[in-house]
């Protein structure tokens, strides 16, 4: 029989064991707590941030629409070559959206092509442009389209006379803008080649942003236009917008050298470019840019009826939800590649109060 001593040695080793149990299973337990909280906060960093970049549709009233019988809009493609099909894609895109559902006539449109790409020996689709190369056979965006400016004759000094209206005296009347004044909103679009700060012309000239800012200075003064909307579509397009904080620094302005009501939007900021879509066997190069392919294909995609997607509900939709917000998906990823930038500094509205039928829709004289 083991003695009391003995007893009492193996009592003590019996409880040092327990307690030593007791503590690994402890040690277990929160090693394994830590390692669950561990794999849980790792499933949530790995789920995606989702950003409220949706475009949403304003309801009836929100959005106060402006007089429409006034609009006007300049639309320019000022690269040459076949190899920039693309870019008169771009600019018969937005021409062909406001003649369509917009209700705008040829009146109300300056059109201005640097390279009348449809008419080039190398299109197999003589005196066609098709959107979507030859799938879309059934949209062509040179029927019916009257050219103003083509050619030699797109050039900085005409760019700039169409938009302050000092035209030579024997210049065309359907190279003029007609029935301006200070109740005229007017869509500005640009498509072609640029940089940071300057958008060329033809390869053989270009303007600065400081050119086009004084331009919109002289608007402003001689209260041609009530509000102006300029999108430019490029790489680095963004740094041409003349309402920014650095522009209105160094302006002639008085009143703080604020431009007013000047809504910019630029498809790529600065040390970003602007990217093709897609391009098309037949034609053998990039048929359309990624931003304005996303636009039209956002608001019902191309074709004349009226009633499909978005293109009837353009007073219920802001500017900013549009031409903005509709580059990037839910997660709040671009689908250009690149930014948008935009500004609505110096505006009586922010952008997303501004309806898109201010600037893409002409209501003639006497209409509904």
């Amino acid at each position: 029989l083991p003695s009391p001593l003995q007893k009492y040695r193996m009592t003590a080793n019996i409880h040092h064991e327990q307690t030593n149990n007791k503590k690994h299973f402890t040690l277990l337990n929160l090693r394994s707590g830590h390692f669950l909280l561990f794999i849980l906060i790792l499933h949530l960093l790995q789920q995606p941030l989702v950003i409220q970049a949706t475009t949403r549709t304003k309801e009836e009233g929100l959005l106060i629409p402006s007089n429409h019988t006034k609009n006007v809009a300049v639309i320019l493609s000022s690269s040459t070559f076949f190899h920039n099909y693309r870019h008169s894609v771009n600019a018969l895109s937005i021409y062909q959206s406001l003649k369509q559902h917009g209700g705008f006539t040829d009146n109300n449109i300056i059109l201005m092509l640097a390279d009348e790409v449809a008419c080039n020996a190398r299109n197999p689709f003589k005196d066609m442009i098709y959107p979507m190369g030859r799938t879309s056979h059934n949209v062509n965006l040179f029927d019916n389209v009257q050219i103003d400016y083509g050619g030699n004759d797109v050039t900085v000094d005409h760019f700039f006379r169409v938009l302050l209206g000092r035209h030579t005296k024997y210049t065309p009347r359907h190279q003029r803008l007609h029935n301006i004044d200070e109740d005229t909103n007017l869509f500005l679009y640009i498509t072609g080649h640029g940089g940071d700060g300057f958008f060329k012309f033809r390869d053989k000239e270009d303007f600065t942003t400081k050119d086009l800012r004084g331009i919109f200075e002289q608007l402003q003064i001689m209260k041609r236009f009530k509000s102006i909307l300029y999108v430019s579509d490029t790489c680095q397009a963004f740094t041409t917008a003349p309402n920014t904080k650095e522009e209105n620094k160094e302006s002639a302005l008085g009143g703080g050298g604020v431009l007013r009501n000047v809504y910019s939007i630029g498809s790529s900021l600065k040390k970003e470019n602007s990217y093709a879509h897609h391009s098309d066997m037949d034609i053998g190069h990039s048929v359309m840019d990624r931003y304005v392919y996303h636009f039209v294909t956002y608001m019902g995609g191309f074709g004349s009826d009226t009633d499909q997607g978005l293109w009837k509900d353009m007073d219920k939709l802001s500017v900013k939800d549009a031409m903005v917000n509709s580059m990037y998906n839910s997660q709040g990823v671009s689908k250009l590649g690149a930014n948008v930038g935009w500004s609505d500094l110096g505006c009586d509205r922010s952008m997303d109060d501004v309806p898109l039928s201010d600037f893409m829709v002409m209501k003639q004289q006497g209409g509904d």
